[in-house]
């Protein structure tokens, strides 16, 4: 009997498959007709039409059918506005239905707006119950039911649904056919992917943070102590409705990590935030450079800077990389010189494109080029983020092997050649949108945003914690894990979510004054010791408070500078380093005073020898340029070894590598006048001499201020 009501229904929906049916028969115009009007009337037999809002039907309530009425007109003016204002219709449709639960359309409309809000996971209990009052409630009751379960993770049954609703279209409804047949590939993909979960906790970040509007677009800092994003919360009373989605205009908010506890979120108001758009779309390495969207001119991408405690007038980027297009995401490699954007302008594979261009760091910028097919689709690109390393570059996409909506996705960079697209795997994705995903520097965590059910609101933010294979299997109780979870065996929990390659070490700390202890505003600049070249510059906050974020295989100099003072130089050698590691340096920079005096540990010797290497012309330039800045300044360079050795020999060695600097100086311009140099030994240790590190911090090369 099921299987005939099936045949009468899909002989209903489908024109196409009716005239076959007339034709094979030999029907005529009036046979047609009747045996339609049979077609219908035995459809409906046995199954019903539900029971219809008439006032016959309501005789001894008519008071409640006139409320329900009242309920069920104005949600049918927000369902009348479109999928972005079906949740405002769902509180009135759901008061209708509880005076009269039995109507079909009424049941559809309900579990049809369900699935564009936060309640998703009772769609198909409407829809379900829709179908079996009326089985052709709506020629797309099948298709929506289909997503309901889809959403659900019920793969098998939510192909079962787009494939009635397949049958029922026509072959000139070619778009339609498209999109179900897409969707029947999500769900191979997610069943798929779901079989075998990725080794992660996935929590929501709280009430904090996130709140019944949509918060989104998380940007994280590389030490993970501060997350901003983009919320429509409404930062004030009389914050404006956008009428485009019924959603207050987009506001950036920050939240502070304090011991692992996100403080409550506040915006950050003028001149950031305006009256119209403002939402995050990237963030510098140093975190003192942040790029947000803004809707003029068809979508522009801006930058502020932190300085002095406030965030500066947002400037409108170069036309390099804006177009008359939409321009809506945006990740900076860790030297500022390479970014990533995404664009909509003309030439491109899809809607959005993932674009590259580089900065020469004199205002020279290279042409836009596309990152290619192999990553760009047909389909939308979006929320680009590139790792410390710059060798790995994550992005949420509607292509590719998603299992619905937009999937998070990385690329790892392979001889020049980015690979094809990874799908991060379940249940990072899930069948609803999940996008603008960030990680900080020590890759423990990734944060991004997401759709998924048991949220707090239409889009909230989560944080992933990667666990290594070598951890037992463990289940989150997070409702980032979605129902059912909990009852997948551990053996399909082996494997692990493959992360950003290369080692990594996190160098923060504070920059003060030697003597008042006061904070200062410096620079910090990294060079590449081996290559003899400069690669980055950062900032402190007017905190003092300093970030950045070092790749492995590098000997790094640092140098960190403010006006008036003398530099502060060290030396990191990441070349052999194998995993991941954090270093604090809370630097006291002298001022300009006779007798102060700095080590110069970017400054190498020739082992046992006085020749200098050329990895040590970076730090000689930075004595250079300081010696020219400040003219009348006399200095004496100092010589120091370890205790290994005899003193004399000491002597002699340290004398000769002070006076190799000293003559280096005076080939590069420095007046003789102004140049002594001296050895000192093993004298004046400035660490144990027992241990290798201590030892190798008491071979130094020092200069001191003797004259102004």
């Amino acid at each position: 009997m099921e299987w005939l009501r099936q045949m009468i229904i899909l002989l209903i929906a489908n024109k196409d498959m009716r005239y076959k049916f007339h034709k094979a028969f030999k029907v005529n115009k009036v046979g047609r007709l009747l045996l339609t009007l049979c077609f219908l009337c035995f459809a409906t037999l046995g199954w019903g039409q539900g029971k219809e809002f008439i006032k016959k039907n309501f005789k001894e309530n008519r008071k409640g059918f006139k409320k329900a009425m009242d309920s069920i007109k104005k949600g049918d003016i927000y369902y009348a506005m479109g999928p972005h204002y079906y949740r405002y219709a769902i509180s009135y449709y759901i008061s209708a239905e509880k005076f009269n639960p039995d109507n079909a359309m009424l049941n559809y409309k309900i579990g049809k707006c369900m699935i564009y809000s936060s309640m998703k996971g009772q769609a198909s209990i409407y829809l379900g119950k829709a179908i079996k009052l009326n089985p052709i409630v709506a020629n797309d009751a099948h298709y929506y039911m289909g997503r309901a379960l889809h959403l659900s993770q019920h793969w098998d049954s939510a192909k079962g649904e787009y494939n009635t609703y397949l049958q029922s279209l026509t072959p000139e409804q070619t778009e339609a056919i498209a999109d179900v047949r897409r969707k029947i590939t999500e769900c191979d993909n997610g069943k798929a992917l779901s079989q075998s979960p990725v080794r992660v906790f996935i929590d929501n970040l709280g009430m904090s943070v996130n709140t019944k509007y949509p918060e989104y677009r998380p940007l994280i800092s590389a030490d993970e102590s501060e997350l901003v994003y983009t919320s429509r919360m409404p930062a004030t009373s009389k914050a404006k409705v956008d009428e485009k989605d019924g959603e207050t205009y987009e506001d950036v908010f920050v939240s502070y990590n304090k011991n692992g506890v996100w403080s409550t979120s506040v915006s950050l108001g003028a001149p950031v935030d305006t009256k119209s758009h403002d939402a995050t779309v990237g963030l510098s390495a140093d975190g003192q450079t942040l790029y947000i969207y803004r809707t003029n001119q068809g979508g522009d991408i801006y930058q502020t800077h932190f300085a002095n405690n406030v965030w500066s007038q947002p400037v409108r980027m170069n036309e390099k990389i804006n177009s008359v297009g939409k321009e809506s995401a945006i990740t900076v490699s860790a030297d500022g010189k390479v970014f990533y954007f995404v664009s909509d302008r003309a030439g491109g594979y899809g809607m959005g494109d993932i674009y590259k261009i580089i900065s020469d760091g004199n205002g020279g910028w290279s042409e836009p080029q596309n990152l290619g097919p192999t990553i760009n689709t047909q389909y939308d690109e979006t929320g680009v983020f590139l790792s410390p390393d710059g060798n790995t570059l994550y992005f949420s996409s509607t292509g590719h092997n998603t299992m619905g909506g937009y999937d998070i996705f990385k690329t790892t960079l392979v001889n020049g050649q980015w690979s094809a697209p990874e799908n991060l795997g379940f249940p990072i994705n899930t069948p609803d949108d999940d996008v603008f995903f960030v990680m900080p520097s020590n890759k423990k965590h990734g944060y991004y945003s997401s759709a998924q059910m048991g949220g707090n609101g239409d889009m909230d933010i989560f944080m992933i914690t990667f666990l290594g294979p070598e951890k037992p299997v463990a289940i989150s109780n997070s409702p980032g894990l979605l129902a059912g979870t909990a009852n997948i065996p551990d053996v399909m929990m082996s494997s692990a979510v493959t992360v950003a390659t290369g080692n990594k070490a996190l160098l923060r700390g504070i920059v003060v004054d030697s003597e008042t202890h006061k904070p200062l505003l410096a620079t910090i600049e990294l060079t590449d010791n081996k290559k003899n070249k400069v690669i980055a510059d950062f900032s402190t906050d007017s905190t003092g408070k300093y970030v950045v974020s070092l790749s492995s295989g590098i000997n790094y100099g640092i140098a960190v500078k403010a006006d008036n003072y003398l530099f502060y130089s060290a030396n990191i050698d990441l070349t052999d380093s194998s995993h991941y590691r954090e270093i604090e340096k809370n630097i006291a920079l002298q001022p300009l005073n006779v007798g102060s005096h700095i080590a110069l540990r970017n400054i190498f010797f020739d082992f046992n020898k006085s020749t200098l290497r050329k990895e040590s012309n970076p730090e000689l330039q930075r004595v250079i340029d300081l010696l020219k800045k400040y003219p009348k300044m006399t200095i004496e360079l100092s010589g120091y070894t370890d205790n290994k050795g005899t003193q004399a020999y000491n002597l002699k060695l340290s004398a000769a590598r002070a006076k190799s600097v000293v003559t280096y100086l005076k080939t590069h311009g420095i007046d003789a006048k102004r140049l002594t140099s001296k050895g000192y030994g093993s004298d004046n240790p400035v660490a144990t001499n027992a241990t290798d590190d201590g030892r190798q911090q008491n071979r130094r090369t020092e200069f001191k201020i003797t004259g102004k």
